[in-house]
């Protein structure tokens, strides 16, 4: 049954029990951040926010700034690059509380439902690992948070903060574009808000956001379109003909980014509202599905035709387990399961972190952290010596991340270089321009034997007079090798014709 909170049992409209859940992870997220390593991915970004720009080479430019911000207050640490992911992913647990409260008007509800999204890996690794896709889901959250309350209040300047948020969203990464047709779909479907398509106000709204996102289209100008074509044409390009595997890999992924029972409660919301979407549905519901809806097919499709990576659909998740969430309510025989369901999640979540947290864990090609900081040093202590020998070394490694995990660890993080140096396509990397006197000096290589770092001889003998390994740098743990770093002197670069 709906229930009524009194002020004292509430803050700005969520209920006390609910941020008990909100900072309570928080604060998990907080002390995660202090504990675990840099992943490749943060070095990347964190190295775009080392050079401000309108925009980057592969994705948007949202992520970096507010990695910018935090680094300011904190200063170019791990704490104060991951900070950024806890903030956003604080402000949306705010949302999330909001929306499900102000629709459901069930305090209990909201407290299960929170802890459920909370609960999942890929709304809690979000969370303390800053990506692209933290923000965008927070913007995703804030621009169906504002159509509810255009549905509250049918003032159309709410049309304006979704158009805001949506924009935010394009800001965060490419694939915010979704929000077009998934607020169309709701639009266009809802008896009750069709009207507005007769009205300016939904198309400003989309006009506001194309002048929020107008700085990624004036880099786009600037540089002949480069990341549109990376992200679309050439991503469509790659699609081979249907076949099954990568629609297997898809399952397997999400099983394991959601939790098994959450991910049941998905695939059961998407069918059983999903064959009442043209019967129709309350606007509050058909907002829900509409948000996931048309993420979840859109990329489902696609991975008959090609790899999807296992965060695409994260941005269709959250409003499909509110959704599942209120469904379960309303059969209270069911409470009981839902509750063992959510436990089961949070110590599937548990564990998985339980893993991650161990220092130089042995997850093979799935450690991609470990041995860096030691390689940093071991490097930073080669080139000292060729310093003092009257060389001026430089440092690069086969893989863009690798670069950038190398450029975060040196002693005053100096530049970097990827496989640019050997003429391969390094994303950012190409963007930035290299040192004009570059030729005839010293490269050291970094590699590790991961499979995309992993050194090939004959790739890089053709720019060097001569290349040999200086040292490998071995990280062992549970009596197993975690990672082999190798470091080579490459003499007397030629550079790329």
């Amino acid at each position: 049954m709906p229930d009524k909170i009194t002020l004292k049992e509430s803050y700005i409209g969520i209920p006390t029990r609910s941020w008990q859940v909100i900072l309570g992870f928080t604060f998990f997220r907080l002390f995660l951040a202090l504990f675990l390593p840099l992943t490749p991915q943060e070095a990347y970004y964190w190295s775009w926010s080392r050079d401000l720009a309108l925009s980057y080479f592969d994705h948007p430019p949202l992520a970096s700034y507010s990695i910018w911000i935090t680094t300011l207050i904190f200063g170019q640490t791990i704490f104060g690059i991951k900070f950024a992911a806890v903030l956003w992913y604080l402000g949306m647990n705010v949302i999330w509380a909001r929306l499900i409260q102000e629709m459901f008007s069930n305090s209990r509800q909201t407290f299960w439902t929170l802890l459920a999204l909370n609960a999942s890996i890929v709304f809690e690794l979000y969370g303390f690992v800053i990506t692209p896709d933290t923000p965008l889901l927070f913007c995703w959250t804030a621009t169906i948070y504002a159509l509810w309350k255009l549905i509250q209040t049918e003032n159309p300047n709410w049309w304006y903060v979704a158009g805001l948020f949506m924009g935010l969203a394009w800001l965060g990464k490419y694939s915010g574009v979704m929000l077009v047709p998934s607020v169309f779909l709701f639009t266009i479907v809802s008896t009750h808000q069709r009207k507005w398509l007769l009205t300016p106000h939904p198309y400003l709204g989309v006009l506001l956001a194309i002048l929020v996102f107008s700085p990624v289209l004036i880099w786009n100008v600037q540089h002949d379109w480069i990341s549109f074509a990376f992200q679309g044409s050439q991503r469509a390009s790659g699609m081979g003909h249907w076949k099954v595997k990568h629609f297997g890999e898809l399952i397997g992924s999400q099983l394991f980014i959601l939790s098994p029972y959450l991910f049941v409660v998905v695939i059961a919301t998407l069918f059983r509202y999903g064959r009442k979407l043209i019967r129709g549905m309350e606007d509050k519901l058909l907002l829900l599905l509409s948000s996931g809806l048309v993420t979840s097919v859109f990329f489902t499709a696609v991975s008959f035709r090609s790899l999807v990576k296992m965060n695409w659909l994260a941005p269709a998740y959250w409003s499909l387990i509110i959704l599942g969430i209120y469904h379960l309510f309303q059969t209270p025989n069911r409470f009981n399961r839902m509750r063992n369901g959510v436990f089961s999640s949070l110590i599937f979540l548990l564990v998985g972190i339980s893993v991650v947290a161990i220092p130089d864990v042995p997850l093979g090609e799935g450690n991609t952290w470990s041995g860096w900081k030691i390689a940093a040093h071991d490097v930073n202590s080669v080139q000292d010596s060729l310093r003092n020998e009257g060389e001026s070394p430089f440092i690069f490694s086969t893989n863009y991340k690798a670069a950038s995990l190398l450029k975060f660890y040196m002693p005053g993080q100096p530049r970097t270089y990827a496989q640019d140096i050997i003429g391969k396509h390094a994303l950012q990397f190409d963007i930035w321009l290299k040192d004009e006197n570059l030729k005839g000096r010293t490269g050291l290589l970094v590699v590790d034997d991961r499979r995309e770092y992993r050194f090939k001889s004959k790739k890089i003998t053709p720019y060097f007079s001569e290349v040999k390994k200086l040292r490998s740098i071995r990280i062992e743990n549970f009596g197993q090798m975690v990672r082999k770093i190798d470091i080579y002197q490459c003499t007397d670069y030629k550079g790329v014709e």
